[in-house]
Parts: structure tokens; C-alpha cells; sequence
């Protein structure tokens, strides 16, 4: 390995440390968040989070038709 493509490695470890600290940073908050709505709502986390996710992805109508059609197969199988 030549010293360039050291440096590019090692310069590229140390922008990689940095992205993980700031992930690590933001999953605290989401955690936090969350703590927050349980302690002052009637939502539970996993509804939170969920909703969370589908209003992040914008998906809403996606996961209402795999919803209904989780429901439909599971009740085929187990009723």
C-alpha cells in the first residue's frame, strides 16, 4: 500500500468514525423522543416509531395494502 492510498484509508476511517458518532447521536435523541410521547401520551413507543417511520417514508398507502393483506393471509391460515 503506498502512502497515498494510506492516507486516503485513513482519512476515510476517520470521516467513517465521525458518520457513526452522529448516528449514534441522533439514534439517543429518537430514543428520547420516544421516552417523551410514552410518558405524556397514551401512544405506546412501537405505534410511535412506526408512525414515525411511515410519515418518513411517505408511504402510508403501502403499508395499509400490506397491512390488509398480512391480515387477510394470516386469517386464512389461522382461522
Amino acid at each position: 500500500m503506498t502512502e497515498q492510498e494510506k492516507k486516503v484509508v485513513q482519512d476515510a476511517i476517520n470521516e467513517m468514525i465521525n458518520s457513526m458518532t452522529r448516528v449514534s447521536a441522533e439514534r439517543d435523541l429518537q430514543k428520547e423522543i420516544s421516552k417523551q410521547v410514552k410518558e405524556n401520551t397514551t401512544v405506546t413507543p412501537r405505534v410511535f416509531r412506526k408512525m414515525a417511520k411511515v410519515a418518513f417514508s411517505a408511504n402510508f398507502s403501502e403499508e395499509v395494502a400490506v397491512h390488509e393483506e398480512f391480515e387477510q393471509l394470516y386469517l386464512s391460515l389461522f382461522q
